[in-house]
């Protein structure tokens, strides 16, 4: 059952266009003011250009392309015009886009939205300047922004980040161990993605005339939404809808004990110990072994607790934006949007 219905409006494509159109020039001027060669492998990046000015492949956007539509609706959490929020909507990209060019080197990721990443093309060093570059861009954007609540959105944004990298230590720690409980594993994934999401979430609702209530409810809705997409990622990187823009069984490699892991091997099925056993391994696993080990999480009831998970937080993400008391048009696109993440019974939707 769909966690809610949207009303006649906009479609999902429309909303991510109509946010392109806005964000993407805003991006792209923020982008400029890096001097060359991170400027080019930033461009790349985002899929604003190939290795070496060459032509672009793969798909457009960096991290967040639809994660930026639902922080530009909170721009106009309080009725008024988006744009007064720009600022803030591209410095939370900015950030994320840091999280994911770091994240690609300690996973050593090799392919992301259907290119090679700056960690492949380029080299590990200028994947890791590029992140430390486009962070100190996020922060200088924010704050050079002439607004009452710059410094309150400049230290929101110094504290979601600081939740999201100590979300990131602890998830690296808690590969292969699988004495990690589903308590530790859901606190890791709050503070590694839904920390974050929260902090972006607010920053644009700041910069407008929006009360303290309203920024407290979208900080709510961002923290659910970070949970809610985190479960869809998780699935999706099981049992994909349709082919994946990055590498398939990347938690399974790496024998992270996500907390849809976690989950199974509290659940008490037979099979539990067999999953068990692939977690405490040591070593690359095989690669033809990997769909087995999908196939045990499956078994253990791991798809239907995350596809639960998934949906209760959703639920909860609109509600808390429903508490915000957003105009109709934000809400009815909210909803249209937290359809591309909810995770239906065969897995996810169709809109990855």
């Amino acid at each position: 059952m769909p966690v809610a219905q949207p009303g006649p409006g906009r479609t999902a494509e429309q909303i991510l266009a109509d946010t392109a159109r806005i964000t993407d020039p805003a991006l792209m001027r923020a982008v400029n003011c890096l001097p060359s060669p991170l400027r080019e492998s930033v461009y790349y990046h985002y899929g604003w250009a190939g290795r070496d000015g060459g032509p672009a492949t793969g798909v457009r956007g960096g991290t967040g392309r639809k994660g930026i539509a639902f922080t530009l609706l909170c721009a106009g959490i309080d009725g008024g015009p988006v744009e007064r929020g720009l600022p803030a909507v591209v410095a939370g990209n900015l950030l994320m886009n840091v999280a994911t060019l770091h994240d690609d080197i300690v996973d050593l990721e090799a392919r992301r939205r259907g290119r090679p990443t700056v960690l492949a093309a380029y080299t590990t060093g200028h994947a890791i300047m590029a992140g430390d570059a486009l962070l100190a861009l996020a922060f200088s954007h924010l704050g050079e922004h002439p607004h009452p609540r710059t410094q309150q959105a400049l230290r929101t944004m110094r504290a979601g980040w600081l939740q999201l990298c100590a979300g990131q230590v602890r998830d690296e720690e808690h590969e292969g161990r699988c004495e990690t409980s589903l308590d530790q594993a859901v606190s890791v994934q709050a503070a590694k993605t839904a920390e974050g999401v929260r902090a972006v979430c607010c920053l644009p609702a700041l910069l407008t005339d929006a009360s303290g209530a309203q920024v407290e409810a979208v900080g709510r809705f961002g923290f659910h939404l970070g949970m809610a997409v985190q479960y869809h990622n998780d699935l999706s990187d099981l049992w994909p809808a349709e082919q994946l823009s990055r590498s398939r069984y990347g938690d399974v490699r790496r024998r992270k004990i996500t907390p849809t892991v976690a989950a199974c091997l509290e659940s008490g099925h037979r099979d539990s110990g067999r999953l068990a056993a692939f977690y405490r391994g040591d070593g690359e696993p095989a690669e033809e072994g990997l769909a087995a080990v999908a196939d045990l999480i499956d078994r253990c009831g791991g798809r239907a607790w995350t596809r639960e998970q998934n949906h209760a937080h959703l639920r909860l993400a609109l509600q808390s934006l429903q508490e915000a008391d957003p105009p109709p048009a934000v809400y009815r696109d909210a909803v249209t949007l937290a359809g591309i993440y909810q995770v239906g019974d065969a897995g996810p939707p169709a809109h990855q």
